[in-house]
């Protein structure tokens, strides 16, 4: 009976051994309830296990703390792992937590910057997620030596439209110049593929690069000239394109007013050009003028006043072909758009009701165009809404 009761005791505490195992294996494989934000933790030099653990514990990196400070002695995690500043992100399974931790390397940083964001944008972004200083890496996008380095005209003032939109893995604190050089690096691949997959699009460019462009930068640069003038434009294109389907029309127009003998004044008269130069004032500190509305903020739709502002170098309704630098930091499908344009004659388009654009070769036929759309967004108004 003895012997029976001892095996049916040896069984259970098997059965209790594989039970246990089961829920560890369970346990750091499960996922913390976290919405993927990146944490930001600050481990001590001589933190002990109890202190890495009620920091991730605070910060609600981990669940069963008492578990996972005992899983963290055991695989001697304590002693291993990274000190300082660490990356997080706070959807972590344990198990990974304790890699992370393990590695003996700080965590990265994933962050995605989508097509189209300005440095602004960037370095806003790049703040929030604990990568580096805003203004640390705006000073930076407006370094001259970088600008040398890069072959980027001197008049442009910032490295803006080579900064390659895309998900990176960054390191927390990282240097805003070994950041823009993994930006314009990606830049550079992605324009390399497409001038060998369109092989005319730069010798076309050459053509129409400004000569001013030439007799400032004579030494020839990583970026050349031609890819900055197709960059100009492909940032005009992601800015000004609100459906995917029209970039390689919209990228025409912009080639066909600086090429088309018929359009003089060569005004490219594109709004996001008038927000961005506001933007550059704003950065520069200096007078914001009509840039500002009543409350002293940056508007957000242009008005009469911004139109005619001089002043606003990137001002595209006043001063002609390309403004200063680009816009914005344009995406492949722009890129490519720019690149290799369709065909069209078009020198006019206008946005209609479901985002499309409608173009014109002439400037009678886009007044038409303009008049047809105001006329449909006042009917869907109705009477209730309609402006008098």
């Amino acid at each position: 009976m003895w012997a029976h009761r001892g095996a049916i005791a040896a069984a259970l505490a098997a059965i209790i051994v594989c039970l246990g195992a089961f829920g560890l294996r369970r346990y750091l494989a499960t996922p913390n309830p976290g919405a993927g934000r990146t944490l930001r933790l600050t481990l001590a030099p001589d933190a002990t296990a109890r202190g890495i653990t009620r920091t991730l514990w605070d910060a609600h990196a981990i669940t069963r703390p008492w578990l996972f400070e005992a899983l963290l002695w055991v695989s001697d995690g304590d002693r291993r792992a990274a000190r300082g500043v660490i990356a997080l992100r706070d959807d972590l399974s344990p198990w990974a937590v304790l890699r992370a931790l393990r590695s003996g390397r700080r965590g990265l940083i994933r962050v995605t910057l989508p097509e189209g964001f300005t440095r602004f944008d960037i370095a806003r972004r790049l703040e929030a997620n604990g990568v580096c200083a805003a203004e640390a890496f705006l000073r930076a996008t407006e370094s001259q030596a970088l600008l040398r380095r890069y072959g980027v005209i001197p008049d442009s003032g910032s490295l803006e439209g080579y900064l390659y939109p895309d998900t990176y893995d960054l390191a927390p604190e990282s240097d805003p110049e070994a950041l823009i050089e993994r930006m314009v690096s990606q830049f550079e691949r992605r324009v390399d593929a497409l001038s060998r997959r369109h092989p005319d699009a730069l010798p076309r460019a050459s053509e129409r690069v400004p000569a001013a462009w030439r007799s400032a930068m004579p030494a020839a640069g990583r970026i050349s000239l031609e890819v900055q003038l197709v960059t100009h434009l492909a940032a005009l294109v992601e800015r000004e394109t609100a459906h995917p389907d029209d970039r390689q029309q919209v990228a025409a127009v912009f080639w066909n007013r600086l090429t088309d003998p018929r359009f003089v004044p060569r005004l490219l008269q594109s709004d996001p050009t008038l927000r961005y130069g506001c933007l550059v004032r704003q950065r520069r500190g200096e007078d914001l003028g009509p840039c500002a509305d009543p409350s002293g903020a940056l508007r957000r739709v242009p008005n009469a006043a911004m139109l005619g502002d001089a002043r606003n170098a990137w001002n595209t309704y006043r001063h002609e072909l390309l403004p200063p630098s680009p816009i914005a930091n344009p995406g492949l499908a722009s890129l490519e758009a720019a690149f290799s344009p369709s065909s069209s004659s078009d020198l006019y388009f206008v946005a209609g009701r479901d985002r499309r654009s409608i173009f014109a070769r002439t400037l009678e036929e886009h007044r038409q165009n303009v008049t047809v759309i105001r006329a449909q967004a006042a009917r869907d108004a109705g009477p209730a809404d309609a402006v008098p």
